[in-house]
């Protein structure tokens, strides 16, 4: 179920008009710096830890001028605050400080921990002045004052910050497809803007996405208006990993995308690094290049596991909300709503992970919570897909179809997940190559399993074409599985929910955090989706 609902003909004039109403306002100033004793005084800096934190007061000295160094004299714990605060995100190995006073104006700083040093010191990488500077040389003047205008290819390291309104003209290529790489930082607060469908952003093969927003300061990819899906055309993503699709004699396996066929992805390199998506809101995007040939949300092709994606919020997106072809790729923390399509997408040979993933559908509009292909033209295509996915909680609505619809030879193993709501079915298997493929219920081949999971929808299971087996006593003949109600409040376990007691870890695997429950939350107090997500 795809609706291609598009923004007027005058987009691209209230794009405008949206962009010259956006001010910037001043932060406050979250840290100091004393000339007279070369101290930086940090009042609060949270220290990301996955979805847990620890707030820090610190204070840093100036010990090599030359270089800019900071060596770590003082350190307190101190209570939590909300709002405007620095920020240590030790993926990135980063300070973000959003306002520092210095010399009479306002800076974003940006501290690189120096590996190996003891006590800790930091280098200062970045040193921004926070109102707008004026273009940089990669970019031409947008309509309005403040903006400026991306388009074309880039092939040199860039940095957007969060003093300017940038905008996308057309396809924005970051890279050559295997020369020429480039790196594409986003800092901390930044709002990139597509005008229209056509306008999208690509990480080709090779380059790297840095894009580090915090929670006070998430990444904003969104369209002008921020009303409805397909106002611009999305994130994409291409790597190394492997993916399926190609002759059984080819030994580097290479592929189109079917949207824009002039990109390829895929190869050999299954932990390759394609960057950073962290506090990233991805907003009303999704493009019809041409019917069933779509650019979605955020978009993976053959994407590799050493790509950091974690707090990405992905909203209102014309076709899917996140899809995969193909590749490596491993996320935690997703948010995925109001997806016009699937919200969860896979096929090519998708061997990657996820842990703690919140997809809702709107009341009017989605398909499935899950959408899983191997590949459609061969369903034996190796490699195989077959991710592992961990505390899920999917809220389907009446509109929708099935909460996971299996097919076309996938594998998944599913644990401590929630499938609630969905008009059509909560699980359908479907093709005889994806039951060949489990095997049956009393002899399960691993390949297609489900574990401590509950479904509750008016209709639990489905049997699709092809059958060998009924869905629901393969469901049942797992262990720990239930059809019974979550008791949830919203998308959070209610007072006497079973799910904070009912999973078990996922073994002998070191990305999934070992916890016990099932769902995308421990609690009614673990809501790690406040603050750097968008209000829907």
């Amino acid at each position: 179920m795809l609706h291609f609902k598009r923004a007027n003909a005058n987009l691209a004039a209230a794009a405008i008009s949206l962009l010259s109403a956006v001010s910037f306002s001043s932060y406050a100033v979250t840290a100091s710096f004393d000339p007279a004793t070369s101290i930086v005084n940090l009042p609060v800096v949270e220290v990301l830890n996955g979805k847990d934190s620890s707030s820090w007061n610190a204070q840093l000295k100036l010990v090599d001028a030359v270089n800019f160094e900071f060596e770590l004299i003082a350190a307190s714990l101190v209570a939590p605050v909300t709002g405007q605060r620095d920020v240590f995100d030790a993926t990135t190995s980063a300070v973000h400080i959003p306002a520092i006073s210095f010399g009479g104006g306002e800076y974003y700083a940006k501290l690189k921990l120096i590996p190996g040093s003891n006590p800790l010191r930091f280098s200062l990488d970045q040193f921004v002045n926070n109102a707008f500077q004026g273009c940089p040389a990669f970019a031409v003047a947008g309509p309005v004052n403040g903006s400026c205008v991306l388009s074309g290819e880039i092939k040199q390291d860039i940095i957007l910050t969060k003093n300017t309104q940038w905008i996308l003209s057309g396809g924005v290529f970051i890279g050559g497809d295997k020369i020429d790489n480039a790196t594409l930082t986003i800092n901390p607060g930044t709002k990139i803007f597509g005008q229209q469908g056509a306008d999208y952003l690509w990480i080709r093969r090779g380059s790297k996405i840095m894009s580090e927003g915090t929670p006070d300061n998430p990444v904003v990819m969104t369209g002008p208006l921020q009303q409805s899906a397909g106002e611009w055309g999305g994130l994409v993503l291409a790597g190394f990993a492997p993916v399926n699709g190609c002759n059984v004699d080819v030994a580097l396996c290479e592929v189109a995308f079917e949207a824009v066929t002039s990109e390829f992805y895929g190869g050999n390199e299954p932990n390759d690094n394609s960057g950073v998506l962290k506090y990233t809101q991805i907003l009303f995007a999704g493009f019809a290049v041409r019917p069933d040939e779509e650019l979605n949300g955020l978009t993976l092709t053959g994407v590799g596991a050493g790509t950091v994606i974690d707090f990405v919020h992905v909203h209102a997106g014309l076709d899917d909300g996140v899809e995969m072809f193909g590749g490596t790729a491993q996320m935690k923390h997703m948010v995925i709503t109001h997806s016009g399509d699937d919200s969860l997408d896979w096929g090519g040979g998708w061997r990657g992970k996820a842990q703690y993933v919140l997809v809702q559908q709107a009341a009017d509009d989605g398909d499935r919570g899950i959408e899983a292909d191997n590949n459609p033209d061969n369903p034996d295509s190796g490699p195989r897909s077959k991710p592992v996915l961990s505390n899920m909680t999917m809220l389907g609505s009446a509109v929708g179809t099935q909460g996971v619809l299996l097919r076309r030879g996938t594998g998944v193993n599913i644990s401590n997940s929630v499938f609630t709501g969905f008009g059509s079915a909560c699980l359908q298997i479907d093709g005889e190559a994806t039951y060949l493929n489990a095997g049956a219920p009393d002899a399960l081949s691993g390949e297609l399993t489900i574990d401590h999971s509950y479904v509750d929808c008016a209709t639990n299971f489905s049997d699709g074409n092809g059958a060998t087996f009924a869905v629901s006593d393969w469901f049942s003949a797992q262990m720990m599985n239930q059809e019974a109600d979550p008791v949830l409040a919203g998308y959070l376990p209610g007072a006497d929910s079973p799910l904070p007691t009912g999973g078990a870890p996922v073994a002998g695997d070191a990305f999934f955090d070992s916890v016990s429950y099932v769902g995308a939350f421990a609690t009614a107090n673990d809501d790690w989706t406040k603050e750097w997500t968008y209000a829907y």
